[in-house]
């Protein structure tokens, strides 16, 4: 039995990528969010859950949020991936309140990507009439932007083994 699972929202695939280079990275297990269920998480003792960020959430965050209780005691990773508008206390704060609840999860940023040509037609009408944080001040929405590599990894990484050295 594998002791880690990567659990993932994706909207415009980029956590789906980082998502996977990290399963192959780890052996570990991976899993759309759709596809696992609350039970599934009880057999693992290390729960990484990736999701992007949309106007400072989380996508599928919740999920975490209502298992908690029950995987508290494990070693859990929340990384979210975007542009890098946001940092990381926002983004727990906007994500976890009571922030004291959640002390027990590490946190970690991904550079995401970008390309104005793939969005949905909602998301256009947000970056080009100013919805959230991505807007046409903020970036040129004409050029694509692609921040994903595999390096972005290396502080999760780095953090995984130093846990396993801890054990």
């Amino acid at each position: 039995m594998n002791k880690t699972v990567i659990i993932y929202k994706t909207k415009y695939n980029t956590t789906k990528k980082y998502a996977g280079w990290l399963a192959i990275k780890t052996n570990a297990d991976l899993y759309e969010l759709s596809d696992i269920r609350n039970s599934d998480l009880k057999k693992y003792e290390n729960i990484i859950f990736g999701g992007c960020i949309e106007n400072g959430h989380i996508k599928g965050i919740d999920f975490i949020k209502e298992n908690y209780e029950k995987i508290k005691e494990k070693n859990v990773i929340v990384f979210y991936v975007d542009l890098g508008l946001y940092d990381i206390e926002e983004i727990i704060k906007l994500n976890f309140m009571p922030t004291y609840r959640y002390k027990g999860i590490k946190f970690f940023e991904l550079l995401g990507d970008f390309d104005y040509k793939k969005l949905s037609f909602m998301d256009k009408m947000k970056v080009t009439y100013g919805g959230g944080r991505i807007n046409s001040s903020a970036l040129d929405f004409r050029k694509k932007i692609v921040n994903s590599k595999k390096d972005n990894l290396d502080d999760i990484l780095n953090f995984i083994n130093f846990k396993k050295l801890e054990k």
